[in-house]
């Protein structure tokens, strides 16, 4: 029960306690008055009677029943009797004096009149000749007491009622600051820093708000400064100074992740270098050169946004590095020739009279190591350098490869896969961080497709997916395999199943509404469901998300975002978006527990997440080191080879935890 009905209960008890005790004494001192009026007009009238028989001659029996006929026909008297010395009577009785009822039979029971009969003797001179006497009748005091008593019982309803609106609107206004603070501590808790513009004039009140702007003006500040201070250390950790990209130690940590990931990776790998830039910033002086990498920065940051899943870095001097993924050699070197005419037309263009070269090699498999893929990317720069012009080369690999596809067999593939269904899941499971036993959060899923008999990771094929603007209808092809299979074999656990969205489908509306249709189809099984997008789509796709967000989140999915630490975008956009949960990128986690600093930063991002009422994952983990660093910082949940690879089934997450359990 709210505070504004126990107020409302309160007074509306009090107001007919009031109310309910004025009409028992109005009643009581109405029966009162009206039984002293009734006995002293049966008084009054046994004396006048008495006088007006003491003047008939030698009693004549006629002359005395007419006087009291003339007294009984009033009305006002239930019982008249004349009681001679000899003996004889002459009396009147009346049951009653209206002819319906003068008020309810149970009024009637409850307030009763204690009526005295008036005698008074009949003298002739000292001579008594009988005795006379009345006794007043109650229904006419019945009729009026009950009138009364309806009238004051209607004009108390009628206060009672104008007293309860009255108080009602009384308590709206005065209980309109305290649920304004209610709406501001749950606005709160939904990342929104609400502060009250409308102090009320009450002192407690007004105090009461006071105290919430306050308080909500200090846990902006705090979380403000904290994500400040986060950001201002992932720029000094993983980013260059000069240009903003990311400095030697960020690019690798992130190239290495990629190469050594839990699924299989597919993409180039990008060396530039810009010729005789020594001699340049001897030249033409320290500032000219610095102007020179920040345009060459600028140029790769314009390619950046064009390939926006790429990374972009700066090596050391004017030796800068690139990787995009990509799903095959031709698909590489068309990257390649893009990332070359990017600068050619721009910062390195003839007129600078800098001379450039870009050297690329192309990288996919199940794993691969950083060194060796530094090595081959160099060997191709070496080999762009031996021309005098710019050039951009790709590296040539002495082993057999499979047959590549041209675009028209990738999209045919793609195509085929759709119409035929050959979509196959894998899916990660995400342990509680704390406890003993291995208790399941969430599933993230890996899509897979048959190429030839051999299975082939979305790191392979999904360039392609969004080359040939499929990305739409995979997402959807993806959620609606993960619907059925959570009919066909329902999770024992209320663990979440994570499904990447491409950006391309954030902000695509058919692919909203396919997927709100696809949720009604499905509704049980939607509530298992969440969405999440990489981190840099937030830049780009703000808007869309918060609308993709409103249109899902009635049917229980929610919304998370995946590769969080690795863009470019304030975590502010945390506490504006209507997010579950953020997944910490595996390049942050490798290695944690041999950097300090690396590690306060992921303290700082499970800081932020938690005071945002977010669920905070990591994922990527392969060693007992970096889960117990992740488990010390408060981490939620962990993923990754450290405690298993991706399951073909449902079934099998199950059976796996089972047996771990055991």
């Amino acid at each position: 029960m709210t505070l504004r009905q126990q107020f409302s209960l309160l007074t509306s008890a009090l107001v007919i306690v009031l109310l309910a005790g004025s009409l028992l004494l109005t009643v009581k001192n109405g029966r009162d008055g009206f039984q002293q009026q009734l006995n002293a007009r049966a008084y009054d009238a046994a004396t006048s009677l008495a006088l007006s028989m003491s003047g008939v001659e030698e009693l004549d029996p006629v002359e005395l029943s007419r006087q009291i006929d003339a007294l009984f026909d009033r009305g006002f008297f239930a019982d008249i009797t004349f009681t001679g010395v000899g003996g004889n009577e002459i009396h009147r009785r009346a049951r009653q004096a209206l002819s319906e009822a003068p008020a309810p039979q149970w009024f009637m029971t409850k307030v009763t009149f204690d009526m005295l009969p008036a005698e008074t003797d009949v003298m002739v001179g000292w001579q008594q000749l009988g005795t006379v006497r009345v006794s007043s009748h109650t229904d006419f005091a019945y009729r009026d007491m009950w009138n009364m008593v309806k009238a004051e019982a209607i004009w108390f309803a009628l206060v009672l009622l104008v007293t309860l609106v009255l108080l009602h609107m009384l308590l709206g206004w005065l209980f309109k600051p305290v649920i304004r603070v209610e709406q501001q501590a749950l606005a709160i808790c939904e990342r929104d820093w609400q502060i009250q513009e409308n102090i009320p004039r009450a002192r407690e009140l007004r105090r009461m708000v006071l105290a919430m702007n306050k308080m909500v003006s200090k846990l902006h500040a705090l979380f403000t400064e904290q994500s400040a201070t986060t950001e201002r250390l992932r720029q000094e950790s993983f980013h260059d100074a000069a240009t903003g990209l990311l400095n030697r130690r960020g690019f690798d940590q992130r190239l290495e992740h990629v190469l050594q990931g839990t699924d299989e990776h597919s993409g180039v790998l990008m060396l530039l270098q810009v010729e005789h830039f020594a001699e340049y910033n001897q030249r033409e002086g320290r500032q000219a050169g610095d102007d020179v990498i920040q345009l060459v920065a600028q140029s790769l940051q314009q390619w950046h946004l064009e390939y926006q899943n790429s990374v972009c870095g700066r090596h050391a001097g004017a030796d800068f590095a690139l990787y995009a993924p990509c799903a095959s050699r031709g698909h590489a070197d068309e990257l390649l020739q893009s990332a070359f005419g990017q600068l050619a037309t721009t910062a390195l263009n003839q007129r600078t009279g800098l001379n450039f070269h870009l050297g690329g090699v192309f990288l996919q498999g199940d794993q691969d190591v950083l060194g060796s893929a530094l090595s081959r990317a160099d060997a191709a720069l070496r080999q762009a350098q031996r021309h005098s012009h710019a050039r951009a080369i790709l590296y040539q690999e002495d082993r057999a490869s499979q047959p590549e596809l041209t675009g028209g067999q990738w999209s045919a593939l793609l195509k085929s896969v759709l119409q035929n269904n050959h979509l196959s899941l894998q899916f990660m499971p995400v342990i509680k961080a704390r406890g003993d036993a291995r208790e399941l959060l969430q599933l993230e899923v890996y899509s897979r497709i048959e190429r030839d008999g051999q299975s082939m990771s979305a790191a392979r094929f999904w360039p392609m997916v969004e080359q040939h603007q499929m990305a739409a209808a995979f997402d959807i092809s993806v959620i609606r395999k993960v619907m059925l299979m959570l009919q066909n074999e329902p999770l024992k656990s209320n663990a979440r199943i994570c499904i990447n969205l491409s950006p391309a489908s954030v902000i695509d509306n058919a692919f909203h509404q396919d997927l709100v249709q696809l949720i009604r189809q499905y509704p049980q099984q939607a509530h298992f469901l969440a969405l999440e997008v990489p981190e840099y789509c937030v830049r780009n796709a703000e808007a869309e998300l918060v609308r993709l967000a409103g249109i899902v989140r009635p049917f229980g999915v929610v919304l998370g975002i995946d590769q969080v630490g690795t863009g470019t975008v304030a975590f502010s956009y945390m506490k504006r978006l209507p997010l579950e949960y953020v997944r910490i990128d595996g390049s942050l986690n490798r290695g944690l527990h041999l950097a300090q600093d690396q590690r306060f930063f992921i303290q700082s991002m499970i800081q932020i997440g938690h005071k945002l009422d977010l669920l905070v994952l990591g994922e990527g983990v392969e060693v007992e080191a970096d889960v117990d660093e992740l488990g010390q910082s408060g981490i939620d949940g962990i993923s990754g080879y450290y405690y298993s690879r991706p399951f073909g089934s449902l079934a099998g997450v199950e059976q796996w935890l089972e047996e771990s359990d055991s």
